[in-house]
């Protein structure tokens, strides 16, 4: 597709709402790090694992510690499972955000439409429709409908994620100190 075929569909109007997709993205990954950090048992020396590492390896190696925490009792069980939903929220939407960043944008289907992925229906409206390709090793060729406010939905979840990451841990942290957690107060 040519560079004017592309700013006359729309294009253009995208990439902002990926550049906000890309930020976001950052500011969880960054506090992901740091919540499996402290769970780990944060120290001066300890942020050298972390670093670097995917937010699949960060959520499940964040699960593994957490299941230990929770043998423990470090802190009670309904602290422990919010901060396993927020984890698993986390994985969930970094997948959805994989394919936004690292797939192929169009303005057509490749697939033709038995193997292209709509938009749900509940999904707002949106007069352009964009199609998300991406190959996977081993998981195969994905195609999916996606629409600029999708893409900043998900950047709006991605945010909120993160600041679920930080308040459910600060709770946590609260709990195991004997402090009431700011949010009951």
């Amino acid at each position: 597709m040519s560079d004017a075929a592309r700013d006359s569909y729309g294009f253009d109007d995208l990439y902002p709402a990926l550049g906000m997709l890309v930020v976001a993205s950052a500011d969880m990954e960054s506090r992901l790090r740091y919540v499996v950090s402290e769970l780990a048992g944060h120290d001066d020396a300890g942020w050298i694992v972390f670093e670097g590492q995917s937010v699949d390896w960060l959520v499940s190696n964040g699960l593994a510690v957490l299941g230990q925490l929770g043998a423990m009792q470090r802190w009670p069980a309904d602290n422990s499972e919010r901060i396993k939903a927020v984890l698993l929220d986390a994985q969930d939407a970094n997948r959805q955000r994989n394919l936004m960043v690292h797939g192929e944008w169009r303005s057509d289907c490749i697939m033709r439409e038995e193997g292209c992925v709509g938009r749900p229906s509940a999904s707002p409206a949106d007069h352009r429709l964009f199609h998300v390709c991406r190959s996977r090793y081993r998981k195969g060729f994905e195609e999916r409908q996606i629409a600029i406010s999708d893409v900043e939905a998900l950047a709006q979840r991605i945010w909120t994620i993160e600041l679920e990451l930080r308040r459910a841990m600060k709770a946590a942290v609260a709990v195991w100190l004997g402090r009431v957690p700011d949010e009951l107060v």
